[in-house]
């Protein structure tokens, strides 16, 4: 109301300034009947009170409607929104950042679970917000929201999710020691699909399973279809790959199939030059475009992932299966990280690039990929698990540790990590 009052002194004053004139002007309102003003020979009306008081009542009277449109027009009462929330992570710390339509305060609520626990928040107004959460626990999944407020309104974004980083890892060894010996080679196998995957795929809904973690589709049954292909895909982490200069080397992509009926393993397929192209994270629309390859000297290949795309990758040829003599399946590659440049600083040790593997079926050797958004027509995806600079392998089975304990396949992963 105190700004108010000099708007209506303003307005009243011109009013009365107006109406003044208007008397002499001779427009002043009808007088009643047998009403005469006393005043001396050619002197001007003089205004008439009633009148007067009657504009200063009509503007108080109205005040209160400017005063609303005031508030409707004011920062503190409109609402809120929220966009562009982001988080930036490393090792041990995270930064939250988001915009908002007008100056507001900053808080983030975090934690392990939606129900965070942990609280950082700035009261600074800006419409720019950055919070930095500390002493976070490495290799670790958080959920957050971030609440932004004015004195009269708030507003609170949905459930995010994010990842830190892992620690940073040496540089490689000249002779890695070996961590499989085959008392608990198919331990470490199965263990590809059980569990989390040490990361969150960037792009990728969390509504997805394999997003959150190693899935069985068709597992052994592939519903009559006669042909199968093992494939692999390279990723980063929702936080992103800080290093450029760092690529992902990749061999021994296998398949392995045993016969329902003899107990054979037969080895289907077999290289460590396969074919891929670049597909949007998610794989939403089957979108793909040449990807970064880089045929290496030993016979491998090496490639690169990010903005907004992975590699996904494949043997060249289809392998023929006889649908009604599945007893198991086992998809093996190799993956490290190497240098992109050598004559460049090399950045292995903050590179991060995620690895997994796996199958899917098809009705022949050839012909499209059957499923589409709603339907992969896969045999099962392994975990998702972080490249490091020594070789490590990346499975997918349709089988238990028991399972391949009893009927071991014919697989040497000596000096492999799992």
């Amino acid at each position: 109301m105190v700004l108010l009052v000099p708007v209506v002194q303003y307005v009243a004053s011109h009013m009365n300034k107006r109406l003044g004139h208007d008397l002499q002007m001779g427009m002043a309102e009808p007088e009643p009947e047998g009403f005469r003003p006393h005043s001396a020979p050619g002197d001007f009306p003089q205004p008439r009170r009633p009148v007067l008081k009657k504009i200063t009542v009509s503007l108080f009277l109205f005040a209160p409607v400017l005063w609303c449109q005031y508030r409707i027009a004011s920062p503190n009462s409109r609402a809120i929104t929220i966009s562009h929330v982001q988080a930036t992570a490393s090792s041990t710390s995270a930064t939250i950042t988001w915009t908002t339509n007008f100056a507001t305060t900053s808080i983030v609520n975090y934690g392990a679970t939606t129900a965070y626990g942990n609280t950082a928040s700035d009261t600074n107004l800006t419409t720019q917000h950055s919070i930095t959460l500390s002493n976070l626990s490495s290799s670790t999944a958080y959920n957050y929201d971030v609440q932004s407020a004015t004195t009269r309104s708030s507003a609170t974004s949905g459930n995010n999710a994010f990842q830190t980083l892992v620690a940073a890892v040496p540089p490689p060894t000249t002779n890695p020691t070996p961590t499989s010996t085959p008392s608990n080679l198919w331990i470490e196998i199965a263990a590809d699909m059980t569990g989390s995957n040490e990361a969150y795929p960037q792009g990728v809904p969390l509504s997805y399973d394999w997003a959150q973690g190693p899935t069985i589709v068709m597992g052994n049954n592939p519903n009559g279809w006669q042909a199968i292909t093992a494939w692999g895909v390279v990723t980063i982490p929702t936080q992103g790959n800080p290093a450029t200069n760092t690529r992902v080397n990749i061999r021994n992509v296998q398949l392995y199939l045993l016969q329902h009926s003899t107990g054979a393993w037969l080895l289907l397929q077999n290289t460590s030059q396969p074919q891929g192209a670049d597909y949007l994270d998610d794989f939403s629309g089957d979108i793909s475009q040449p990807g970064d390859v880089r045929p290496e000297s030993d016979g491998t290949i090496s490639v690169t992932a990010g903005g907004g795309y992975c590699f996904h990758f494949w043997p060249q040829d289809r392998a023929s299966i006889n649908p009604n003599d599945i007893g198991g399946i086992l998809v093996l590659l190799q993956a490290r990280l190497i240098v992109g440049n050598p004559s460049l600083p090399d950045d292995r040790n903050i590179a991060q690039y995620l690895a997994g593997s796996g199958a899917d079926y098809y009705p022949a050797l050839t012909g499209g990929w059957p499923g589409n958004l709603s339907y992969n027509p896969g045999v099962g995806t392994g975990k998702l698990k972080f490249v490091q600079s020594d070789w490590r392998f990346y499975a997918m089975t349709t089988l238990t540790a028991a399972q391949l304990a009893s009927d071991p396949p014919p697989v040497n992963l000596t000096g492999i990590n799992p």
